[in-house]
């Protein structure tokens, strides 16, 4: 049974201090303070000796309980790994693990904002028993409903053990930001031209041949024969070829948001555009992205630097 404090916990960016914990007892440990209550009185009122041990004896135990409790989540170091790629209307993966921990703790955790909406809701809750050591991390489920920055909400711990008399919480907060990729609208490029065949010669040419450009980390959904196998041979690392694009098929290539001059919704602009390069991406050639105040021409890191001025567009 959870018993939440209803004041807002100062948020935790490192180790938590006393003054950032909140501890509530349990209906077990007020049903125990009540029993030690009722056996005092009845050693006061009847002068039995064995009926204050036991109550001398309870109220140590609540202590040393709720010591133990405490230090279920004091010197608890928590980092957050982000995953690699996320796209808008999914959810983000980050893995929770502690740093430098040195003893075995029990941890129940849930979205600050969830706690906030049902306090008093068990299911917001997840399990994570926390060996010493490394230990497994946490996966942790954010929903991302929009491209562009994401805040890594705020986390609330929470532990009952090792007695479960009492309830220890805390609340985690990180400063790092995430960058949410537009969501992939698929479409049929070639139906989407300009009004009367009308040109762009502003647009950045490609130059070369079907030479080797460079290569790039090794991308899932590549075509075997992209693959330098040679590289992977020698180094054990599993990288992709990139070709330079031949002159005539330039025009193709090149990913513009002038392509779609009826458009004027950013979200939906960048969903479309996004489309086309992973699916520029996955053929393994060449392309260029333009965007109204910037051009992307093909180069290393080009997927990553692609998407995310898409979700910042």
């Amino acid at each position: 049974m959870w018993l939440s404090p209803e004041e807002k916990l100062p948020p935790v960016d490192g180790a938590p201090e006393w003054k950032q914990l909140a501890v509530r007892p349990t209906r077990l440990g007020v049903g125990l303070l009540v029993m030690v209550a009722l056996l005092w009185l009845v050693g006061l009122q009847y002068q039995v000796n064995l009926a204050y041990a036991v109550a001398f004896w309870l109220l140590g135990f609540a202590v040393v309980a709720g010591l133990l409790n405490l230090r279920q989540l004091l010197a608890l170091r928590l980092e957050v790994a982000m995953p690699h790629e996320v796209f808008a209307g999914g959810e983000a993966v980050l893995l929770v693990s502690a740093k430098d921990n040195v003893r075995n703790r029990w941890l129940w955790l849930c979205n600050e904002e969830d706690f906030v909406s049902e306090p008093k809701s068990a299911a917001i809750w997840r399990e994570w028993p926390l060996a010493a050591g490394q230990g497994e991390p946490f996966q942790w489920t954010v929903p991302a409903r929009h491209h562009g920055y994401l805040r890594i909400p705020v986390l609330r711990t929470a532990s009952l053990a090792p007695f479960g008399i009492c309830l220890v919480q805390c609340s985690w907060s990180w400063t790092t930001q995430m960058v949410v990729y537009p969501a992939p609208l698929p479409h049929t490029p070639d139906t989407l031209t300009r009004p009367d065949g009308e040109e762009d010669a502003s647009r950045p040419p490609l130059q070369g041949g079907d030479e080797l450009a460079y290569l790039q980390p090794h991308q899932e959904g590549m075509p075997l024969h992209h693959i330098a196998w040679k590289s992977y041979a020698k180094t054990g690392q599993m990288l992709d070829k990139r070709f330079d694009m031949p002159q005539s098929a330039v025009r193709s290539m090149v990913i513009s948001y002038k392509d779609y001059p009826s458009i004027s919704h950013k979200e939906r602009l960048a969903g479309l555009l996004c489309h086309r390069v992973l699916e520029a991406e996955r053929s393994g050639l060449p392309y260029v992205l333009e965007l109204p105040h910037r051009t992307i021409a093909p180069q290393k890191g080009q997927r990553e630097m692609a998407l995310t001025a898409l979700a910042l567009l």
